[in-house]
């Protein structure tokens, strides 16, 4: 079984290579460098940057599924492989971790201190890279329901920009992976912080649920998380091809 995923795997990234090589011809223009904060950065293609954020990590393992998967691990799996594609498609990509780690300062003493010092480590990075488009993965979970499943987005209220991304990579889901029960975007409120203060393009992505024992399986799997990471990639290529 391990051989089989492991084929379809690789036949899946042969099709995102292709299409990210198409990409980079379709999205190219000049390149230029982008000042932040003193520092000089290579910009991609059109001063194009995407800040990647695997949700939750180290100390702060986020959902755990039904069958003991921790949500972090596939967080950063997914965002992974859709820094791959972006890099290859050439735009600069900064994530805000690609390990095990957390964004908190280390002298916090309390996890309560931990996840405010790291959810404020996340938005000042956003601040760093103005005009940058946010990109936030993460995976649901619903407490007394194993049945609900599918990939939902969420957008952030501060910019227009936001939803019509959104509905972009939601299409992306809905016509790829769960054309049987398509999703609706849905605006962030006050409780999802980073989302609240952001005024960059920004979009959650809930890959899944961790609920649903059959996608949790999926979402531990290379060739679905493949899947995902395609349909953020080509969903923000279609949002780019209509604001350039």
């Amino acid at each position: 079984m391990t051989k089989i995923i492991h084929i379809r795997a690789r036949h899946w990234f042969l099709l995102f290579t292709v299409f990210a090589l198409t990409a980079s011809l379709l999205l190219s223009g000049e390149k230029h460098t982008v000042s932040v904060q003193g520092q000089t950065i290579q910009a991609g293609d059109n001063g194009r940057i995407i800040l990647i954020d695997p949700g939750h990590g180290g100390f702060d393992g986020g959902a755990v599924g039904v069958n003991g998967t921790v949500e972090k691990n596939v967080n950063l799996a997914i965002s992974l492989k859709l820094r791959d594609m972006l890099n290859d498609a050439g735009f600069t990509v900064v994530m805000t971790r690609e390990s095990d780690c957390a964004l908190n300062d280390t002298g916090d003493t309390t996890i309560r201190k931990r996840k405010i010092s790291d959810m404020r480590a996340r938005l000042n990075l956003t601040k760093l890279y103005p005009g940058s488009v946010l990109i936030s993965i993460h995976q649901n979970k619903l407490s007394g329901d194993s049945r609900v499943h599918g990939a939902q987005i969420f957008f952030s209220p501060n910019e227009p920009s936001s939803k019509e991304l959104a509905q972009s990579i939601q299409s992306e889901f809905n016509s790829r992976i769960q054309p049987e029960k398509p999703r609706e975007v849905v605006k962030t409120g006050k409780n999802l912080y980073l989302f609240y203060h952001a005024q960059n393009t920004a979009v959650l992505c809930e890959c899944g649920f961790l609920s649903n024992p059959e996608e949790e399986a999926l979402l531990c799997t290379d060739e679905y998380q493949y899947k995902a990471a395609y349909c953020i990639y080509s969903g923000l290529l279609q949002w780019y091809g209509g604001n350039t």
